[in-house]
């Protein structure tokens, strides 16, 4: 059996190529991919994974066959595949079909599309993000980026009990967007001389968990420099390949605490399935942009740049 798989050939290079595609082994499954969310992390792996890696950990698919010892899965059932290395090896949905382990399956039920499914993983970063900040019901809450990540911190922000968000970003839908979404304030970077100050000043104090989802040095030494004395926390949930300098004396004195998040597990997607199925979660305002698996290349390339883009998604016409 073969699909088309757009497959890294060199440092930000792919090809779209005909693969094959391996039947099921033990506790496997074979996915007929819906859908991928492009992750600005992407951007990054393409730079640095080797040759032959077809990208994409943000799927969801239509189960077509399992493989020996498969009893809870059937085809045309939907799922969620998380971890096991897809995305990061020569599986991904940047192809048309994934084989995956069947236990790192998430159901999708039949009342969530699959244009609405393919929010799963990213919105479970989020999840996972906000609770590794260990935020508290009444907390005030900074952050820095409103993309995919930034308003998904921003919705289980919102849903965990923050008493006060305030949102820092320079481009006027995603603005717009983190408004719609629950900010109390949102604040435009690239006109105030001062961002902590003005974050300060819309929060009504320091912030107590700050959440820097951009990915740029410069904003992460804002974060880091952004709460005041007492415990405070810092997530950086951004990915980049450029190196941070921290002055540990200014973190001591402040007694602020540094998290380095890498993303979802398992259980969070399933939450995050389970407000999709309530109706709980506005998943057609996450997603921006639809493309064909011809325009992956051109979109990866343009990955950083300012843009009013939260989630692209390759979407393979199938749901």
């Amino acid at each position: 059996m073969k699909g088309l798989a757009q497959v890294l050939i060199a440092p930000g290079e792919f090809a779209l190529r005909e693969v094959e595609i391996p039947d099921p082994g033990p506790g496997q499954v074979r996915l007929r991919v819906h859908g991928c969310g492009i992750c600005g992390s992407d951007k990054v792996l393409a730079q640095v994974s080797e040759p032959g890696t077809v990208l994409g950990h943000e799927v969801v698919g239509e189960v077509e066959s399992c493989g020996p010892g498969v009893a809870d899965w059937r085809p045309g059932e939907r799922a969620i595949p998380i971890g096991d290395d897809l995305g990061f090896s020569e599986r991904g949905g940047f192809g048309e079909w994934v084989v995956v382990a069947a236990e790192a399956c998430v159901r999708v039920p039949a009342s969530v599309s699959s244009r609405h499914a393919v929010i799963g993983e990213p919105m479970g970063n989020g999840l996972h993000f906000v609770r590794r900040g260990r935020l508290r019901r009444g907390q005030r809450v900074a952050i820095l980026g409103a993309g995919q990540i930034g308003l998904s911190i921003l919705y289980w922000a919102r849903r965990l009990g923050a008493a006060r968000i305030v949102v820092s970003e320079p481009a006027p839908a995603r603005a717009a967007l983190a408004h719609e979404l629950g900010a109390d304030a949102v604040i435009n970077p690239s006109v105030e001389d001062d961002v902590t100050a003005a974050v300060t000043e819309a929060l009504g104090g320091r912030p107590e968990v700050v959440f820097e989802a951009v990915g740029k040095t410069a904003v992460m030494d804002e974060a880091v420099r952004m709460p005041g004395s007492g415990g405070g926390v810092v997530v950086l949930a951004g990915i980049t390949l450029d190196e941070l300098t921290i002055r540990p004396v200014s973190l001591c004195l402040k007694e602020t605490d540094l998290v380095f998040p890498i993303g979802t597990v398992r259980d969070e997607v399933a939450e995050v399935v389970a407000v999709l199925a309530a109706g709980e979660l506005p998943a057609d305002r996450f997603v921006s942009h639809r493309i064909s698996q011809a325009e992956i290349p051109a979109t990866i390339r343009d990955l950083g740049q300012p843009t009013n883009q939260v989630k692209v998604v390759v979407d393979y016409g199938q749901g």
